[in-house]
């Protein structure tokens, strides 16, 4: 199978999620695996969309109130 051409994609977590991901490489890394963090990233990142289908209710549990829309300047 060919590898996918891969593009960066860059953006900040709040320090909590970091400590999850980080713990869940030393999980990953436990069992023999040799994972750095983006590795984690991009199979917690695929096995949300391919187990929810972005569907609303299975990530939020229920149907979120809806924002405000952003006023435009």
């Amino acid at each position: 199978m060919a590898e996918e051409a891969a593009r960066q994609f860059s953006f900040r977590l709040p320090e909590s999620l970091v400590e999850r991901i980080e713990q869940c490489q030393r999980s990953l890394r436990a069992t023999g695996l040799d994972v750095n963090r983006a590795d984690v990233v991009r199979l917690l990142l695929k096995h949300a969309l391919d187990s929810t289908n972005c569907n609303i209710e299975q990530l939020f549990g229920s149907r979120p109130a809806k924002r405000a829309k952003k006023k435009k300047r």
